[in-house]
């Protein structure tokens, strides 16, 4: 107890001190650590109330937070006002809540969790299903030992079937929130260790906690399984003890990390370029257009550029690696296009996108971004946001909605493998697609949802272009389309246009990061207004990573978007999800969509 070092042990799921933590309290971490193990309220020696009675543990939809409160009480009252936490499986879950909870998380230094996961799936309920019946599905060994903890077989199974039901409520009522939020508002070190042998809480839980917990490390024990703090417990000590001992406030160790290449950062636009100047002269279609390798003189005979220029500017892709160059027998110079080439910048290729490339991000951004220092130095006395600059200038309305539309439905496209989920939750889908633009996700979802319908919701300049891109549709999907002039960063201009509780499904895509920061909360009160219960809002943007270290594409694009939109928001879930949470959705769940650039922050509007 006189450790300066104290940790708060929180067991598994119907575990105790003495089931779960027996080795520990053994052997002990080190010299320096002591150990305050426990038996959550209801189990094994927690079960006598405050007037004596017996009782058996109850698992209200709140309880890993219930633990998590408990556990900071017991220390407090122990007179520990600071000190570290281990939580295993369900104790994981708990410790997370103890330390993002605002009220009691100043107390802990360092967290080490193992065996959690911050939501419960569809296959994680099936496998507690699959073991309700702890007389024909638990081992011998385990059912003696928690029967003894627990005062007998009849407690147990009353105790197995009441924590199963708060499973599944969890998943069906909750959207499979353990803490999907909290993780986000964890701050102190954490150590995340996973077991890759677990076969009860796979490998993608961990990974998903290590990604949005700020300051934490993972480490996989290869032979481990769930119990790895038993069966390699000399390993885990060690682990446990390094970890502590590390005076270091960060997870994070900067020798890990490569030094930056300035001659590539600095001659980076030089690339973009070049990329942008061979799409516009048709290179890469020329290439294309001839079987097997184009000679120099093919492809001078299909572009608008010629000699020496063209030369050069070959050369450059060839060291981008945009384009393969060989030479034959006789000295003369082949080229070929590499297979991501062939896919993204050949025209005709169901994957272009170099319209998006050339029209918006080359057109349009490159020439905004030439002011960036005086963007930054003085915000909105230099831009006025994308509200103002599509009012003030219709053509750049028109051409960056129409250089969105190829990228777009490729984006939209991905979406739906991504959340495959959609359209069997929401067969009938009405889609709010707010910032809609090209109404790109809007066709797709009508083409993949044979039922579905959606509105698109943008700016009147935006909305002229979107009305002639749905109109190319075929019949059957242009029908279930819709368009509505408003702005997503006026909040008041959605009353009584916007039906209350009338969508199953709000998107906003590339929205958040578009607005003024100070309008975000707004707009996230009308998606939830606007949403049935049980319908779900869909966050689509640049998400830089909790820790603020990347990635690369996402910070670059949200240091675009300042000089079009100086109040904007910087990105990242963690802001974002506090914003969603405030507003009343629950289980804020992230997804990557496009690799190294984009997330997708899925919420639920409760059930009624």
């Amino acid at each position: 107890p006189d450790a300066p070092h104290q940790i708060l042990c929180l067991p598994g799921s119907l575990g105790t001190a003495a089931t779960d933590f027996s080795v520990q309290l053994k052997n002990g971490i080190g010299e320096k650590f002591g150990l305050v193990a426990i038996d959550p309220r209801g189990l094994g020696h927690s079960n006598v109330s405050t007037d004596g009675k017996q009782f058996v543990r109850e698992y209200p939809a709140d309880f890993y937070l219930q633990d998590a409160l408990d556990g900071a009480s017991i220390m407090k009252a122990l007179g520990y006002t600071k000190y570290s936490v281990m939580g295993w499986s369900d104790g994981a879950n708990a410790a997370m809540h103890l330390a993002a909870n605002k009220e009691v998380k100043d107390a802990v230094k360092k967290l080490v969790i193992f065996g959690g996961n911050s939501y419960v799936s569809e296959e994680d309920v099936e496998a507690y299903e699959a073991v309700r019946d702890v007389s024909k599905s638990w081992s011998e060994r385990m059912r003696k030992e928690k029967s003894a903890a627990h005062g007998g077989l009849e407690t147990l199974q009353i105790l197995n079937d009441r924590y199963t039901d708060a499973m599944r409520s969890i998943l069906y009522d909750l959207n499979g929130d353990v803490c999907l939020k909290e993780l986000h508002n964890i701050t102190c070190p954490t150590l995340i260790l996973h077991g890759a042998l677990d076969v009860i809480c796979h490998d993608y839980h961990a990974q998903y906690i290590a990604k949005h917990i700020t300051n934490s490390k993972l480490k996989v024990l290869e032979k481990g399984k769930h119990n790895l703090h038993m069966k390699y417990a000399d390993e885990f000590r060690t682990l446990v003890r390094d970890f502590l001992t590390n005076n270091s406030e960060s997870s994070y160790q900067e020798d890990d990390e490569p030094q930056p290449d300035i001659d590539q950062i600095a001659y980076g636009f030089m690339g973009s370029k070049s990329l942008f100047a061979a799409l516009r002269a048709g290179i890469f279609d020329a290439i294309d257009s001839v079987d097997g390798s184009a000679t120099f003189d093919e492809i001078e005979s299909e572009c608008d550029i010629s000699g020496e220029r063209l030369k050069t500017l070959l050369s450059a892709c060839v060291a981008l690696k945009l384009i393969r160059r060989r030479i034959d027998k006789g000295g003369n110079d082949l080229f070929h296009l590499p297979t991501a080439s062939s896919k993204q910048l050949v025209s005709k290729s169901r994957q272009y996108w170099g319209d998006y490339l050339t029209m918006q991000v080359d057109g349009q951004f490159y020439n905004r971004l030439a002011d960036i220092d005086n963007t930054i130095k003085h915000g909105t006395e230099a831009s006025h946001g994308y509200e103002s600059w599509f009012d003030s200038d219709p053509d750049a309305a028109k051409n960056y909605t129409m250089a969105q539309h190829n990228g777009s439905l490729a984006t939209a496209y991905a979406l739906h493998k991504r959340l495959p989920e959609l359209a069997t939750e929401f067969p009938s889908m009405r889609m709010l697609d707010v910032g809609g633009g090209s109404a790109a996700f809007s066709i797709v979802t009508s083409r993949m949802i044979q039922d579905a319908t959606a509105v698109v919701l943008d700016l009147p300049n935006v909305i002229e272009t979107t009305k002639g891109i749905i109109s190319e549709e075929e019949e059957s999907v242009r029908r279930r389309l819709s368009t509505l002039a408003l702005s997503a960063s006026d909040p008041g201009s959605w009353e009584n246009v916007v039906e209350d509780e009338s969508f199953d499904v709000v998107l906003l895509s590339y929205v958040s990061g578009s607005i003024p920061s100070d309008a975000l909360a707004g707009l996230y009160s009308n998606a939830f207004r606007a949403l049935k219960p049980g319908g779900k809002a869909i966050i689509h943007d640049f998400f830089i990573n909790n820790d603020g270290r990347g990635p690369p594409n996402a910070a670059l694009w949200a240091l675009a978007h300042i000089s079009v939109n100086p109040t904007g928001m910087g990105l990242i879930p963690k802001r974002v999800i506090n914003i969603l949470s405030e507003q009343g959705f629950i289980a804020p769940r992230v997804h990557e969509l496009i690799p190294g650039m984009t997330n997708v922050i899925v919420a639920k509007k409760k059930n009624a």
